[in-house]
């Protein structure tokens, strides 16, 4: 897989796995500034990752090594997802 594919991947894992824990906070303990930030953000980092992954993006990214830093954000978010939700 190609790095610039991998790391935007990555991203949008990570932005859907921070929307979905903001979305979760605001259905069970309500409207807070952090929670709506959350979703806001996620949503954010996910949509322009989609967009990128379209093809409409820029192609001239090269993310480098930085890519593996971003997979493993992407790891470490998805488990914080699964902890949050099954607590």
């Amino acid at each position: 897989m190609q790095r610039p594919t991998l790391y935007h991947l990555s991203m949008g894992t990570a932005g859907l796995s921070l929307g979905l824990v903001g979305a979760r906070t605001i259905l069970i303990e309500g409207t807070t500034l952090g929670a709506g930030l959350m979703v806001l953000g996620g949503g954010g980092i996910l949509l322009s990752s989609l967009f990128v992954l379209s093809g409409q993006g820029s192609s001239e990214f090269e993310p480098g090594n930085f890519v593996w830093i971003a997979v493993v954000a992407a790891i470490f978010s998805v488990l914080g997802m699964i902890l949050t939700f099954f607590q």
